[in-house]
């Protein structure tokens, strides 16, 4: 039997659980509003077809913008789904850059790059973990293309980019 102490540690165990999934799914829906704006391209490519493309060798491309390269599928094993959103047209995009710069501004988000050229050409690459899940988003904007892809999965491109443990001591022993 359960005492109330038990009890209890097991309600907020259960709280947490909700709120970080309830957090989740804002954060999806966050990124579907930007599908919604006219003038943004929008593709997704879920997770059978990230693991048809890792069986082929094939790798996923995206138009111009997104090309992930796996003739192994060892690299694509570790995505669970990839959304890509890309405009070309200047309404778009500055409503792009103001949604998906408000969005990254959350505390869950840790910037990994945040890079501006003197010609204007922007690059912000953001993480957000969860456990061992990762959501990863790389946001770019050159001349007149902007584009935003998002990576959900156990990739982990802090540590791709050889940017440490990202936080998580428990992978430095």
């Amino acid at each position: 039997m359960c005492g109330p102490f038990e009890t209890m540690k097991k309600l907020a165990v259960c709280a947490v659980l909700v709120l970080m999934c309830a957090n989740a799914q804002a954060q999806d829906k966050a990124f579907g509003k930007l599908a919604k704006i006219k003038g943004i391209e929008f593709v997704h490519v879920d997770k059978s077809m990230i693991e048809q493309a890792a069986k082929t060798g094939e790798g996923i491309h995206i138009g111009e913008a997104v090309n992930f390269d796996d003739e192994d599928g060892m690299f694509l094993k570790e995505f669970s789904d990839v959304k890509v959103f890309r405009s070309e047209e200047q309404k778009a995009r500055e409503q792009m850059k103001k949604a998906a710069t408000k969005l990254l501004k959350q505390k869950e988000w840790q910037p990994l790059i945040d890079a501006t050229s003197e010609e204007g050409q922007m690059v912000k690459i953001y993480q957000a973990k969860n456990g061992e899940q990762i959501k990863n988003v790389v946001f770019a904007t050159q001349d007149d293309e902007t584009v935003l892809v998002v990576i959900d999965g156990t990739f982990d491109i802090g540590k791709m980019m050889g940017m440490g443990n990202n936080g998580d001591d428990n992978d430095q022993q």
